[in-house]
């Protein structure tokens, strides 16, 4: 079992649950405006966080027809708007993948790869409840979020006939429960209080994938723009960071940009609620923090961003040499652990045309880049960029396409185990989708990658294509 586990640390997340224990993301980098008491609401194409609005919606029951409302099961004969006026707004989606697949695996060596060359079809539920506690008799402009996920089909899709390190379709294997299908897991549950319009804190259960290093153009949580991972959330964050998790954080938002910093357990409780609360911190401590710049470039609205993480838990030493203490009697062969790993990044988003400088619709060019210390974490450097945004098109000024390119250099640290059996090297990758929005509550998105993987011993270059479908309840 722990060779299976040195196998999934070359595919990251993609293959098992048990990786994405070890690996995904970073707490809430929320949209700054210093103008207000909270960060802007913002949609899920700019913040994963927040799935839908959270503006009041007006009905009318009138003019509302299946085709052309907001959501596709409506107002609920008018409870659904005077729920939201008294303070409770729901949200939800169910986004559906199908996907076929050539190339990549060749010699499924581990029960974690699979075959190349295939077709899979997976769905996920998103489904989210928003409580304004001011309206509850809380602080102003306090809100508790309470957020469910689950999936069904196959878990990850293709990602695992892929061989590369970052998911290619990276939302089908969340949440990180490999044989948890149809289970809804409750992934968030906390707490965001403004204590003025220069400091907002948070704190409680939070599903902190894809919150850091994101811009305009890339990021969100894989049901909008890309859905590679690489795209969604640094691939180089992954090793030794919970999905979700206990964590506190501060955010400021400036007039220049803003600054945030957080603290959060790295032990995984996407299964977990509030029991074991007595561990809290017991496995280590894992601690950020990232600056924006706001910036104005051909005067146009841009961005550039900067952070860092740094882990202090066990980790498996890449080299994946013997640990000398274990007794060959009474336990299994275990391998030795590095306690401190860490991430540096920055990354850039820049407009080349906006449409409505109100809405901030337009396309742009985005970039990212990153530095890691290679072992323990599988990543030594990460780079990736593109172009994105909302069509040009006049006759679809809802639609969102976007172009990127990726490129992971993987570790040479890697011991003579995981070289052998898997011969890894750097890989690189490019996705191109647009997505297509048919009625305001329903989008359909064609997808295409080219990925060559870092597993070169056991797969080739993929080809991927196939279709998203997101529809908003």
């Amino acid at each position: 079992m722990k060779l299976l586990k040195l196998a999934c640390l070359g595919l990251c997340t993609a293959t098992a649950g048990e990786a994405f224990a070890e690996a995904p993301a970073l707490p809430p980098i929320v949209k700054m405006d210093a103008s207000a008491a909270q960060p802007e609401p913002v949609t899920a194409t700019t913040d994963p966080n927040v799935l839908f609005p959270d503006s009041t919606i007006t009905y009318d029951a009138t003019k509302e027809t299946l085709w052309n409302r907001s959501t596709m099961t409506g107002d609920w004969g008018g409870l659904r708007p005077r729920l939201q006026e008294s303070g409770i707004t729901f949200g939800g989606g169910v986004t559906q993948f199908a996907f076929g697949q050539s190339g990549g695996v060749e010699r499924p060596i581990l029960p974690l790869f699979r075959q190349g060359g295939t077709f899979e079809y997976t769905g996920r539920g998103d489904y989210e409840m928003k409580f304004d506690l001011e309206k509850f008799g809380g602080m102003p402009k306090g809100s508790l979020m309470v957020r469910a996920q689950n999936w069904f089909g196959r878990y990850g899709n293709v990602t695992a006939n892929t061989g590369s390190f970052p998911p290619a379709i990276f939302p089908a294997a969340l949440p990180p429960v490999q044989d948890g299908q149809g289970v809804p897991y409750i992934t968030d549950f906390f707490v965001t209080q403004p204590l003025s319009k220069n400091w907002i804190v948070y704190a409680g259960k939070k599903n902190v994938i894809g919150t850091a290093d994101q811009d305009d153009f890339a990021g969100g949580n894989g049901t909008v723009q890309f859905m590679n991972q690489a795209f969604i959330a640094n691939p180089a964050f992954l090793l030794g960071l919970p999905y979700s998790s206990f964590s506190a954080g501060v955010v400021s938002p400036r007039e220049w940009g803003g600054f945030s910093a957080f603290v959060f357990d790295p032990q995984d409780r996407t299964q977990n609620y509030f029991d074991r609360l007595d561990t809290l911190f017991s496995e280590g401590v894992i601690v950020g923090g990232e600056v924006k710049l706001k910036t104005s470039f051909f005067n146009l609205p841009g961005e550039q961003h900067f952070g860092g993480i740094w882990k202090h838990r066990q980790l498996t030493d890449l080299r994946f040499n013997l640990d000398p203490t274990f007794n060959p009697l009474t336990e299994r062969p275990r391998f030795t652990t590095l306690n401190d790993s860490y991430t540096v990044y920055g990354g850039f988003d820049q407009y080349f045309q906006v449409y409505d400088s109100e809405s901030k619709k337009g396309w742009g060019m985005f970039g990212r880049a990153s530095i890691s210390d290679g072992n323990p974490t599988p990543v030594r450097f990460f780079l990736s960029g593109g172009i994105g945004g909302y069509s040009p098109l006049a006759s679809r000024p809802n639609d969102q396409f976007g172009i990127g390119w990726y490129y992971v250099g993987a570790s040479n640290q890697f011991g003579r185990i995981p070289t052998q059996l898997l011969g890894v090297q750097d890989g690189q990758g490019i996705e191109v989708f647009y997505n297509i929005q048919i009625n305001p509550w329903l989008n359909l998105t064609p997808d295409f990658q080219i990925i060559n993987p870092e597993t070169a011993a056991i797969a080739g270059r993929s080809y991927i294509g196939g279709v998203r479908m997101t529809m908003k309840f």
